[in-house]
């Protein structure tokens, strides 16, 4: 028993040490694979996503670059095209202006500035005309360039609006034709800049990090911003930023001569969406795989461990049965010597038991008053030297392989002795031993001491897989001129698969020491060669019936 848990144990250890390496064997290489498609996927989509940006960036940039220098172009050609006094009088200022619309939208207001800085004709919602722009910094920075597009302020009429102004000099005097710039329509391109519908902004700053344009939120519009000003540089810019627990990819790009910051942010998380999805469809894949590797490798490794071990263990016990056979062959030997030893004195024994009675049949003797009780003493020693004679008969019968011997036998007689053999031994466990003999039983041609070791062998099976209190029944019936022995206990019972290897040689189901796996397969052999059949029924939880069919003669079965 310690031999099979060690033997369990090893091959549990092994198991499970192989179970770990087929694991590291598929897992590696599924979390690579795995990992790796993922990995270059999300960078797939991560460039596309930042060169979408860039183009949509870039096509804004030029979108707004191109509306504020057309603004200024339409302006300048008015300006050239028309005098001071022209322009002056509000009825030309205020054709000009809805030409001007036609042509160049976007465009709130238009007023004529002298060179003091006095609004002299005005166009537009609010009362302006007369207004004194002198000390205004746009109308200083118009002087000095010509052309200006001012920042986004709040001015007298206290609303978000910035201009477009231009110089002439007309007769040595400058004066400035202004219009203001409805900032709506550049919010309207911003937005139509956002990739998505959750997590986009786009806005624009002034050098100084101000809000120009508000994107996503209007109430940020003329507010610092906390944007971290670049310095000025060509083309578009991209780069990953992380707050507010999320990642945003923002691309930057310089508008109005280097004067603006065009910036639009697109949280990735909205663009990043089919990434998830592939994550998700990646990891579903790892986790049916993983469960397909343990499930079938579970199952595979228990199989091929529960061979290995049952085969290994059948090597274990085949050597157990063969150092007990080499063991029972040197008791063999050792019982036949001792039966010749005994056999001598037994008929020494014999032969003065015989004489003693010769002489107890004088005269002298007879008249004695222990006469009978001599004879019966006499008597008695014969019958026990027979007795004695007959149990160095079986072992002898065990011990060494003997010949068939033909005669006679009354299979009845051979079970009654099979009886007396064992029933104490079955009586100590509770046993009951019961013989349901058919009289007038035929007798048959066959050899009785073989057979009486079959029938020993069976039993000695049934007392010990009944263990205690149960029930062994010898029957014999007459059966086509010869006669069927049937053995029956209410033992256990066997299942179909035992039943089909119990007369394989060294098959044994009791355990280890226990038993020698030869006893049922010595006795099929016995009963085939005696020209009979020897089978078993059982049923388990119910018992076991072995049939031993016996011709009338094993004469013509056994002849060469």
């Amino acid at each position: 028993m310690t031999k099979e848990k060690d033997l369990h144990g090893y091959y549990t250890g092994l198991r499970t040490k192989f179970t770990v390496i087929i694991f590291f064997i598929a897992f590696i290489p599924l979390m690579l694979l795995g990992g790796t498609t993922y990995y270059y996927y999300s960078i797939t989509v991560k460039e596309k996503i930042k060169n979408e940006l860039k183009l949509i960036t870039k096509n804004r940039k030029d979108t707004i670059d191109l509306f504020l220098n057309d603004r200024a172009n339409c302006l300048s050609v008015l300006a050239y095209t028309h005098s001071f006094d022209f322009l002056g009088k509000k009825e030309n200022l205020l054709n000009s202006f809805h030409l001007s619309k036609r042509v160049c939208s976007a465009f709130q207001d238009m007023g004529i500035i002298n060179n003091d800085g006095e609004q002299v004709a005005y166009v537009g919602p609010y009362h302006l005309t007369g207004k004194q722009y002198g000390t205004a910094e746009w109308f200083q920075e118009v002087m000095e360039k010509d052309v200006y597009i001012s920042d986004v302020f709040l001015g007298f009429r206290k609303v978000p609006h910035f201009i477009i102004a231009v110089k002439r000099i007309e007769n040595g005097k400058p004066w400035i034709l202004r219009v203001t710039i409805d900032i709506n329509r550049i919010n309207h391109f911003m937005s139509t800049a956002l990739l998505g519908k959750g997590g986009s902004d786009a806005y624009i700053l002034s050098r100084e990090g101000i809000y120009q344009i508000s994107g996503a939120d209007d109430d940020r519009i003329l507010i610092k911003s906390d944007f971290k000003m670049p310095p000025v540089f060509r083309g578009i810019k991209e780069k990953e930023k992380h707050y507010g627990g999320k990642t945003v990819l923002c691309a930057k790009a310089w508008l109005k001569n280097n004067e603006w910051l065009m910036v639009i942010e697109q949280d990735l998380k909205h663009e990043l969406g089919p990434m998830v999805h592939v994550k998700n469809t990646v990891f579903l894949i790892f986790i049916v795989s993983s469960l397909i590797i343990v499930i079938s490798t579970m199952l595979i490794t228990k199989r091929v461990f529960a061979s290995l071990e049952k085969i290994a263990l059948e090597k274990l016990q085949l050597r157990e049965q063969l150092v007990r056979s080499d063991r029972l062959a040197a008791i063999g030997k050792l019982a036949s010597g001792i039966a010749h030893e005994i056999n001598n004195p037994m008929a020494v024994i014999a032969e003065k038991a015989g004489w003693m009675g010769d002489l107890l049949t004088e005269e002298d003797v007879k008249n004695s008053p222990n006469y009978k009780e001599l004879i019966k003493a006499t008597q008695d020693i014969k019958k026990h030297v027979q007795r004695g004679k007959k149990v160095i008969s079986r072992l002898m019968g065990f011990a060494r392989k003997e010949d068939i011997v033909h005669k006679n036998v009354d299979i009845n007689s051979v079970l009654d002795e099979t009886h007396d053999f064992l029933h104490k031994k079955a009586m100590f466990k509770n046993i009951a031993l019961m013989k349901e003999l058919q009289p007038d039983l035929p007798s048959i041609i066959t050899d009785g001491a073989q057979l009486e070791q079959v029938f020993i062998n069976i039993v000695n099976n049934a007392i010990d897989a009944i263990n205690k209190d149960g029930v062994i029944r010898l029957i014999t019936k007459a059966q086509d001129g010869g006669v069927l022995v049937s053995i029956a206990d209410t033992g256990p019972g066997m299942p179909k698969e035992t039943q089909k290897k119990i007369f394989d040689p060294f098959f044994t189901t009791k355990p280890v020491g226990k038993g020698t796996g030869l006893g049922l397969s010595t006795s099929y052999s016995i009963v085939e060669k005696l020209g009979g059949q020897l089978t078993v029924e059982s049923e388990v939880d119910k018992g076991t019936i072995f049939h031993i069919t016996l011709p009338p003669s094993c004469l013509q079965e056994t002849e060469v």
